[in-house]
């Protein structure tokens, strides 16, 4: 995957398509120009830096190299490339379990079955929220949309009469160390809000650990946080918009006149 998703007009997923040679390929901005698709809330906070994130990819890149010795007469080129390639193997992995996680907590708030295995995820994430959130019990999970500004997203969970939005974050670890797990999520909750005009009200996040089951971290945002969150991601909605050349909602605006 390009790491870019997109959503149709109608607020559906467009992340994929049948490419020329019968297979199926991410999506790119040309395809989206095409049927005036706009990006996804992740995709345009991209832009931004993510100084932790660099960090911890880096750390990744130096422990590959670290481990994956060089081979006598092999071209630089080749070494690298294995490390880059090892490097992104943890990734890819928490990413894959992260979305395991990330499944049963969204089949468990639709009252759908879910694998046992992530019985302690669930329980202990419902737990959180209920505890953030006392007598909120409209919540909605993975609804998508997609917003007259020009951008769509899918939304883990939200409550529509009271107007919060909470994300979830799978996380390595228990949470014991005491370091600071929220930075800037509030950009992309404050967006999520906006994109389902959603009034102004608090956000959270809730860290689920991947490796240690049933533990989990929640992080309040105050509702003027969240309105900062979603005033940045609009300033950078226009940032990201000058610098692709792409307006959707003007796209779209023109087919319909």
């Amino acid at each position: 995957m390009n790491g870019e998703h997109w959503y149709q007009q109608d607020g559906s997923p467009f992340y994929s398509i049948i490419g020329a040679n019968g297979k199926e390929r991410p999506v790119t901005l040309r395809d989206a120009r095409k049927v005036n698709a706009v990006p996804s809330v992740t995709t345009v906070l991209s832009v931004l830096a993510k100084p932790a994130l660099t960090t911890w990819m880096v750390k990744q890149g130096i422990m590959a190299a670290l481990t994956l010795p060089r081979v006598e007469g092999e071209p630089e080129d080749s070494w690298i490339a294995r490390i880059m390639g090892d490097s992104k193997e943890e990734a890819k992995a928490a990413a894959e379990e992260g979305t395991r996680i990330h499944d049963a907590l969204e089949w468990a708030f639709k009252g759908q079955a879910y694998p046992s295995q992530y019985a302690p995820h669930v329980a202990a994430t419902q737990a959180e929220i209920a505890r953030l959130f006392p007598g909120v019990t409209d919540w909605r999970a993975e609804d998508y949309f997609c917003h007259a500004s020009g951008f769509g997203g899918k939304v883990d969970l939200h409550s529509p009469s009271t107007g919060i939005v909470v994300d979830y974050k799978g996380k390595a670890g228990d949470f014991s160390d005491g370091k600071k797990l929220a930075y800037d999520q509030n950009e992309q909750l404050g967006a999520y809000q906006a994109g389902l005009n959603l009034p102004n009200a608090p956000g959270a996040n809730i860290f689920v650990s991947r490796t240690h089951p049933g533990k989990v971290a929640g992080h309040l945002w105050a509702a003027e946080e969240m309105k900062a969150g979603a005033d940045i991601f609009l300033a950078t909605l226009a940032v990201w918009k000058l610098r692709r050349g792409y307006s959707p909602e003007r796209a779209a605006q023109a087919l319909a006149a």
